[in-house]
């Protein structure tokens, strides 16, 4: 006979239980907002102590699942990827997020009752609203913000206030100080206090759930995230299309009851944005403000039209079409109709045009303004570069387009009203837009030629270079930032891809790509199971899913703490909603050990190699090196050393040059050990490190200009990284000798002709500075010429 499966009692005992639930918001919000490696450590031992139990271990094992097997086999494969990546502190920053977002995802499975969903779920939503609030708060009065960054700083999580704000006449950057990470974070906001709206009973909550939404739509419209918004309006599409035939309508009603008054308050907002004193209190004011606006437009309005349109099928799709078409009217319309520009002293104006190539003058009507005229190729684009047409008054403005142009901007300075800029062919120039806020018109500014989205098809193509150099397993996490300069063709800084998908591949290779898209397939085949259920957090899901795929596009945040974290609760909400709703079996109590097993090793193994991490950097900052012996020197690095599992090169690089003063046998050869080792990972700053404490001091120069090349290889693109190298040449001359100058002068030309054969693959080529240029020029010339002389000649060109 088959057993009943019982549940599982609740120990009177349970302490961490009972005080789980008023813990929950400081945890959601820790593991959001805590983006330190510090952080991680902490929240992965408050997640191991809070799962520990009868209770949780049982929950677990009643929500295992596809989806649970395939977000911990994520976390995983990104976690050991970061103990082969080359680039240790990076590995060990990034490592850190995934260990915090896996730590809440266990922590809410193990803990959270599935009766209790739909407090997670509002409580998450009012996390969101939290840091929504902080993000306009940091970017008007700095009042919330000032006190969430100094709490943060317990904890190593850096919010230097100078960061966040307000980027002058564009949009707020939020606490993040990256406006498309706080716009796609405060997306899931949004979704969520829709969904609790509409399920509210109670009047009260929904007040206070409306409030949430008004500040959180604030935050999001003021962060004007072009790719975010992209994303946020199919996912509002599918959020429509998934919520039933009965339920659209309502939904519809107040997505555009919050869009209205949303703008409304932006627009007021928008100029006491990025000032200081009294005034800076608006913003705050107006987001709070903004969700009662929503809830008096959604009582007085909303409702009676959704009471009169209730059962008109027809009534209603044609309201929508007439819904849509105003809404397309209104973009063109915005997008078309200027009038005057005035402008204010400090403050520059960018407008954008595409005219053809060709000479033009100016003609204009009004105040007579500073421009800066400059034009874009395609390839200035990509670069962010540009061509300088003209600089002066405006009203004397004369210039000719190149050829190759996509874009001409014109940058006005200074004081007083423009009404019209037109150019000798009749081409008006965009002024004030009549019906968009000013930080909105800026953003729309060379729509038809954007650097930005321009610079992201550079990002893909480079980051498929670099996964086609390492495509099984990828360079780690954190290996991005590193390796990104091997394979570009211009020099740029960018620690991400900007797409999650070539982002994973170039970290974990085809493993972690295969992991990526199992963890997002699993999610989708948990809700198609539930596709017939009319249950509304079914569309609820699919949207955050939408958003999740739709904005790791285009975007880097998957990549951050922030996102991850807020992710994977969204996916530990759907395990609850797909587990019995009944308390776990007893049955089968091997398999949720194993499960529970597993979760605490990847959580525990991790934390502990990152508290190793920090642990090694405490002591090598603490380390008195003026009060210990040599051989206590050796030591401490040496035990530094084994406890730092991702960030040694600091360690090694100290016991090779220490060792080799001995000048013994056994201190030669623990030397080269150490010289192998950061020789292996073919990074500049360590094969620069052993070329200058290593082989220089050896005046090995095969190996001393072997070393520089393979550094090179991987800052191929970096002017600076070549410019430092050949300092590091003009500073090896001092010590040599005349029999070292045929291998100082070929070594010389050869990592110029390396140079030359890289510039031959640049859109950027590398230029030295003068004095690395004059090494270079006269090294080219002395490479027949004797020790003895070529040392007169150098000597007498590093002297000057």
């Amino acid at each position: 006979m088959a057993r009943t499966p019982q549940p599982v009692p609740v120990s009177r005992t349970d302490f961490l239980g009972r005080i789980f639930p008023w813990l929950l918001p400081v945890l959601l919000f820790f593991s959001i907002t805590g983006t330190s490696r510090f952080a991680a450590v902490v929240l992965a031992v408050v997640a191991i102590l809070f799962s520990i139990g009868r209770v949780p271990v049982a929950n677990l094992r009643n929500r295992l699942s596809p989806l649970t097997a395939a977000v911990f086999f994520y976390s995983l494969i990104c976690l050991l990827s970061g103990l082969w990546c080359h680039f240790g502190l990076y590995a060990a920053r990034e490592s850190a997020k995934t260990l915090a977002a896996f730590s809440i995802f266990a922590l809410v499975l193990m803990r959270v009752k599935r009766e209790h969903l739909r407090g997670l779920l509002k409580t998450l939503d009012g996390v969101l609203a939290v840091i929504a609030l902080l993000c306009i708060d940091a970017s008007s009065l700095q009042l919330l913000s000032r006190g969430f960054s100094w709490v943060m700083a317990l904890f190593k999580a850096g919010y230097p206030l100078e960061t966040m704000g307000y980027e002058t006449g564009v949009r707020i950057t939020g606490i993040f100080s990256n406006a498309n990470v706080s716009a796609g974070l405060l997306a899931f906001g949004l979704i969520l206090s829709l969904y609790l709206i509409r399920t509210e009973e109670s009047p009260r909550t929904r007040l206070v759930l409306f409030v949430g939404l008004g500040v959180e739509s604030l935050a999001f419209f003021l962060s004007f995230s072009m790719g975010a918004m992209a994303s946020f309006g199919l996912t509002c599409l599918v959020y429509l299309l998934c919520s039933g035939k009965g339920n659209r309508l309502s939904l519809l009603i107040l997505m555009l009851e919050s869009v209205l008054a949303t703008v409304i308050c932006s627009f007021a907002a928008t100029p006491f944005l990025g000032i200081s004193g009294a005034a800076a209190l608006v913003p705050i004011l107006l987001s709070l403000l903004c969700g009662p606006a929503i809830w008096v437009l959604d009582r007085f309005a909303g409702q009676p039209l959704l009471a009169v349109l209730k059962g008109r099928d027809k009534a209603v799709a044609v309201a929508a079409v007439v819904l849509v078409a105003l809404t397309v009217c209104y973009g063109v319309l915005a997008y078309n109709l200027t009038g005057d520009l005035t402008l204010e002293s400090g403050v520059t104006i960018s407008r954008a045009i595409y005219p053809a190539a060709g000479e033009y003058t100016v003609t204009c009507d009004g105040d007579d303004v500073q421009a800066v005229i400059y034009s874009q190729t395609e390839a200035e684009l990509m670069m962010h570069t540009n061509t300088v047409l003209y600089e002066g008054a405006l009203s004397d403005a004369a210039f000719t387009v190149p050829e190759d142009s996509r874009v001409v901007w014109f940058q006005l300075s200074g004081t007083g009203t423009l009404r019209s800029v037109t150019l000798s062919d009749g081409t008006q120039l965009p002024l004030g837009y009549t019906l968009l806020p000013e930080f909105a018109a800026n953003r729309i500014q060379g729509l038809w030629a954007n650097q930005n989205f321009i610079q992201r098809l550079v990002f893909f193509r480079d980051g498929l270079k670099l996964w086609q150099a390492s495509p099984l397993i990828g360079w780690g996490v954190g290996g991005v930032e590193g390796q990104l300069t091997s394979v570009q063709s211009f020099y740029y800084e960018s620690k991400y891809i900007h797409n999650q998908f070539i982002q994973i591949m170039d970290e974990a290779g085809v493993l972690g790509l295969a992991a990526f898209v199992g963890m997002l397939g699993s999610a989708v085949w948990m809700l198609t199971r539930r596709r017939k259920d009319a249950d509304p957090l079914l569309a609820m899901l699919a949207a955050c899913l939408t958003m999740m795929v739709a904005h790791s596009m285009t975007e880097v945040v998957w990549s951050t703490q922030i996102y991850q974290s807020a992710v994977f609760v969204l996916f530990a909400v759907l395990i609850l909603w797909n587990s019995s709703p009944e308390a776990a079996p007893v049955s089968k109590p091997a398999k949720g050990r194993v499960a529970a097993g597993a979760a605490w090793g990847l959580i525990g193994i991790f934390a502990l190699l990152l508290s190793g991490h920090l642990l090694a950097a405490g002591q090598l900052e603490k380390l008195d090196t003026d009060n210990i012996s040599s051989s206590e020197f050796l030591s401490a690095m040496e035990t530094m050393d084994r406890l730092d599992v991702y960030d040694d090169s600091d360690y090694k690089v100290n016991l090779m040059a220490n060792y080799l003063r001995f000048d013994t046998a056994v201190g030669r050869g623990m030397a080269d050990h150490y010289a192998q080792q950061l020789l292996a990972n073919q990074e500049y700053d360590t094969c620069y490190q052993v070329a200058a404490y290593y082989y220089l001091p050896l005046r090995d120069f095969d190996g001393f200009f072997e070393a520089i090349r393979v550094g090179l290889l991987q800052e191929r693109s970096n002017p600076a990284a070549w410019n430092s190298a050949f300092h590091l040449f003009q500073q090896a001359f001092d010590g040599l000798e005349a029999d070292d100058m045929e291998a100082y002068v070929s070594g010389i030309v050869s990592i110029g002709a390396l140079m030359d054969e890289t510039n031959e693959i640049l859109m950027a080529p590398i230029t030295l500075d003068e004095g690395n240029a004059a090494l270079l020029a006269c090294a080219r010339t002395l490479t027949d010429v004797s020790g003895e002389a070529a040392q007169t000649v150098l000597a007498s060109l590093l002297s000057e």
